[in-house]
């Protein structure tokens, strides 16, 4: 039986692919798995900060410049097989709501302008990472209506839509992924971050007590960063189109994961529950995946909790060195 790695390396060995966002925390991972393959990676940076990437960036091709101008993206795109669109612009859902229209346009923007560099090749496959957050039966018309406008996740369903009916008129293969809440040791660490760092973070600095917003009985499903990679090309290898989403079965509880952290940071801090904070919705829907993914081999969460405590600690060791 031919091995996983060995059907990788043939698929990715000297393509030559761009990773937008390559220097982001899921974008680097990918960067280097996609280097361990073979491949010739672009990466688009818009100032000398390398961040995970630094001792492999002479591996890789560095273009500068904006990803909202088509000329910039059409030398980016140049002579590439397969464009992985992950940049963003992307903070927390109170940003995404104070600044809308900032965030929907940022988004939507950089799809523009890398659709309209692709011009009518249908060569490039292209593979576009959404979330899970847009909804499956979104009613764009509601969501503009409703009081609080999340521009981050408007923006998402609207690059969809550009990048599906690109894909339609001009013919080039188009995978569009939508994970779940994604953590790893390289995301941002502080108190307004996503769920995971920022418990880790109050875990880590609070004296008396770690405080969770709402009841604590929110259901939720997390993925670790490297799993979404190797789920993604798993996708990609087995030729899988349209929205695919991705997403361990397992659900968990926020008080059950800030208990893990809790006994991964500071075993001995009481667990506070304010329930005058807003905890957003306590089910979520059981979401479809692609039967290539059915026997995936995901990463048990307090596994990943581990590493990515570990992973953090090791970060803030290496400044400190430097």
């Amino acid at each position: 039986m031919t091995s996983p790695l060995l059907t990788m390396k043939s698929l990715w060995h000297k393509k030559h692919v761009v990773v937008t966002g390559g220097t982001g925390f899921v974008g680097s991972v990918l960067v280097e798995r996609l280097l361990q393959e073979g491949a010739h990676v672009r990466v688009p940076i818009r100032s000398d900060h390398y961040r995970a990437l630094s001792k492999k960036r002479s591996e890789i091709e560095w273009l500068e410049g904006d990803l909202r101008e088509s000329e910039y993206c059409e030398r980016l795109l140049d002579d590439t097989d397969h464009l992985f669109h992950l940049a963003s612009h992307r903070r927390n859902t109170e940003f995404h709501r104070k600044h809308c229209s900032d965030v929907l346009s940022g988004n939507v923007e950089m799809s523009l302008a890398l659709i309209h560099a692709l011009g009518k090749r249908s060569s490039t496959a292209v593979t576009f990472f959404s979330s899970a957050n847009v909804p499956q039966a979104l009613d764009v018309i509601a969501a503009m209506q409703a009081e609080h406008i999340d521009g981050f996740i408007l923006g998402k369903a609207m690059s969809e839509a550009l990048w599906t009916t690109a894909s339609r008129q001009h013919g080039f293969p188009l995978l569009i992924v939508r994970p779940v809440g994604t953590y790893g040791p390289r995301d941002t660490f502080s108190k307004d971050a996503n769920v995971i760092p920022s418990l880790m973070m109050k875990a880590r600095e609070s004296r008396d007590a770690l405080v969770v917003w709402g009841s604590g009985e929110q259901k939720r499903v997390f993925l670790y960063a490297d799993d979404l990679v190797s789920a993604t090309l798993t996708l990609i290898e087995n030729d899988a189109r349209g929205i695919q989403y991705v997403a361990p079965p397992d659900m968990v509880t926020i008080k059950d994961l800030a208990t893990r952290i809790r006994d991964i940071v500071q075993p001995d801090l009481p667990l506070i529950f304010d329930t005058s904070k807003p905890e957003g919705s306590r089910a979520i829907a059981e979401l479809p995946t692609h039967p290539c993914l059915e026997n995936f081999a995901w990463l048990p969460l307090t596994e990943g909790l581990k590493k990515t405590y570990e992973g953090w600690n090791e970060r803030g060791r290496e400044r400190n060195a430097n």
